[in-house]
């Protein structure tokens, strides 16, 4: 691991990147976040974990870069030319209705997938997927896509609502 990672490591231990509003604001451009390596409602708590201790968490997400790269094996069921809205249905741009999961890591037209979310969520989907983060489900991605093209946002616990940048930024998190 860089010294830099290990550096926003040490700092998300700190509790410094646990709240979505902190990690929103902590989240400037050019500037690495820490490694979020918990599930969306958990990364609302601090010093909790319902983690059984005989479970060993999976924290190693890969970014889009990685997983566009032609030589790279994707995890079944995923494949290049999947559609996207095959996973995930009913976004509102052409590319989130017809665009395939590799055009979606390799969209460089916000207007077609603002905040890069879906970009965010195929490298998160590929993540868990292949078994390099376990505090996220293929489920629990699709329902966070599910409740934010119905209801314009997400809400990872009552109280709580993430719009379009703040899931993305979440997401991002997810892999370094």
């Amino acid at each position: 691991m860089s010294g830099a990672g290990a550096a926003r490591r040490r700092f998300a231990r700190a509790g410094v990147g646990v709240s979505g509003v902190i990690l929103t604001l902590a989240s400037q451009p050019g500037m690495a976040s820490p490694m979020m390596c918990k599930s969306a409602s958990g990364s609302m708590s601090t010093g909790l974990d319902s983690r059984p201790s005989n479970v060993t968490l999976r924290c190693e997400g890969l970014a889009p870069g990685f997983w566009k790269k032609s030589e790279r094996t994707w995890p079944p069921p995923a494949a290049r030319e999947q559609l996207f809205s095959s996973v995930f249905p009913r976004g509102g741009t052409g590319l989130y209705q017809s665009g395939t999961m590799l055009q979606m890591l390799t969209n460089d037209d916000p207007g077609m997938d603002p905040y890069s979310l879906g970009m965010h969520l195929v490298a998160t989907y590929l993540n868990v997927l292949s078994g390099k983060i376990s505090f996220l489900t293929v489920d629990g991605l699709k329902k966070m896509w599910h409740d934010f093209v119905t209801y314009g946002h997400y809400i990872p616990r009552a109280g709580t609502s993430w719009n379009a940048e703040a899931l993305r930024t979440y997401l991002e998190n997810t892999h370094d």
